[in-house]
């Protein structure tokens, strides 16, 4: 278990600043360029949106700090790294309080596959590969 002393409350920092994201969301798949990865947020804080998988390691959590942020109690500030590997993409929990569901089941860390769904608190995530 990740012992993070702010788990259970979202950060300072989204006081000021809601749902933002340094990723900026895309609502239209065809304006991905060359066959990029993505994450589509299908429901959580922030959905829907499309998150382009554009660094060879991505932070998912509740920090601002984090790559692709969340405003969600329900998140760690680091919960999950995705991680570019030669057959596309893996997952990792990061320590996180709550898991990591692939599929509906409870993991570590997995490779992921095209349709992938992944859950991070409230937030529902589908791994595409194009």
């Amino acid at each position: 278990m990740h012992d993070d002393p702010h788990d259970g409350q979202p950060p300072d920092e989204w006081d000021e600043v809601t749902n933002s994201s340094p990723i900026p969301a895309i609502h239209d798949p065809s304006l991905l360029g060359p066959r990029p990865s993505y994450l589509q947020q299908v429901e959580g804080p922030g959905a829907p949106r499309l998150l382009v998988l554009q660094k060879d390691v991505l932070v998912l959590g509740r920090s601002l700090d984090s790559d692709i942020p969340f405003a969600s109690s329900e998140i760690s500030r680091r919960h999950l790294l995705i991680r570019a590997v030669p057959e596309g993409h893996a997952c990792e929990d990061a320590g996180s309080r709550n898991g990591v569901f692939l599929n509906g089941v409870k993991i570590h860390s997995a490779s992921l596959r095209d349709g992938d769904t992944l859950q991070i608190g409230n937030v529902v995530l589908v791994y595409r590969r194009r």
